[in-house]
């Protein structure tokens, strides 16, 4: 009876263990999971911004704030983009999320980084609403911040550009919002259509 009980005893200890166990792996994976998300934008960010292009006169990139603080817009042309080959309109936004059946998998109702792509065909920007011929798609869930700087000379930053020719630098700055601590802030030189990394 004694060596029973002992057994009993050792076998709810090394299963409570191993529950545990995989309880932190299934944790170190979602963490690993949402910052390889996160990287990943990042670098996609990157390499569409140092292939920007400018047709001429007329601007090829139109950041802009938003009533939100922290949440600004941000629409260019590249030559990398991620859906169709040649030169595109992309386009960024941070919204809350409109589709209730996956909130209830993500972070409830937490903004999230649109994201959308056009061919190239107009000498001017889209707006921001809704398009049937490139609807606004996640890019990445929980973003609270995406604010965008840019300088034209290196020295000064202002938070809004539409002139015609490209500024020198662009610094972005994202951040996940509820329950991450991922944050970046980092820098990019336009016309530097280097290969991805």
């Amino acid at each position: 009876m004694l060596t029973l009980g002992l057994v009993a005893l050792v076998y709810a200890l090394v299963s409570t263990i191993l529950v545990q166990i995989s309880r932190y792996v299934a944790d170190g994976r979602k963490v690993a999971r949402e910052r390889y998300e996160f990287l990943n934008t990042v670098e996609i960010l990157r390499y569409q911004l140092r292939s920007l292009y400018y047709p001429g006169a007329t601007p090829g990139l139109m950041g802009a704030r938003t009533q939100t603080d922290g949440q600004d817009s941000l629409r260019f042309l590249t030559t990398n983009g991620r859906t169709h080959k040649g030169v595109v309109e992309a386009g960024y936004r941070v919204q809350p999320r409109t589709d209730r059946a996956e909130d209830d998998a993500h972070e409830g109702l937490a903004p999230a980084l649109f994201y959308r792509e056009f061919r190239f065909r107009r000498a001017e920007f889209r707006t921001l609403d809704p398009h049937s011929e490139a609807p606004w798609k996640v890019l990445l869930d929980n973003v609270d911040v995406f604010e965008i700087s840019y300088s034209a000379g290196g020295e000064t930053w202002q938070r809004e550009w539409e002139a015609p020719e490209s500024p020198r630098r662009i610094r972005l700055r994202l951040g996940r919002g509820v329950n991450s601590n991922d944050s970046i802030v980092f820098d990019v030189t336009p016309g530097i259509g280097a290969p991805r990394w």
